[in-house]
């Protein structure tokens, strides 16, 4: 998987799941591509897709709470949020 930029991230929307109190988020890097997260609000875990691998990679240190950062920011820019009072289907392995 390509390193992430972080400081090139525009997250456009959110989905929350408040039964399992997971997010998910997507947002686009500098040159267009398309980048998903999927957060762990409970176990604090933070995945990122890779489309290549067809998996969910896990991120670590401060890459955590630079994308926790990155997600506050753009709901503060008032990006879509959609709260499903249901489960996410899709998990990590």
């Amino acid at each position: 998987m390509a390193p992430i930029k972080f400081n090139e991230l525009l997250f456009d929307h959110i989905v929350e799941f408040t039964k399992d109190h997971t997010i998910f988020a997507a947002a686009k890097n500098g040159d267009g591509h398309l980048r998903l997260f999927l957060i762990n609000e409970i176990s604090g875990h933070v995945y990122t897709r890779n489309g290549r691998a067809d998996s969910w990679e896990e991120l670590f240190g401060t890459d955590i709470s630079t994308v926790i950062g990155c997600i506050a920011a753009a709901r503060n820019r008032h990006i879509p949020v959609y709260r499903i009072n249901g489960t996410n289907g899709e998990r990590p392995q």
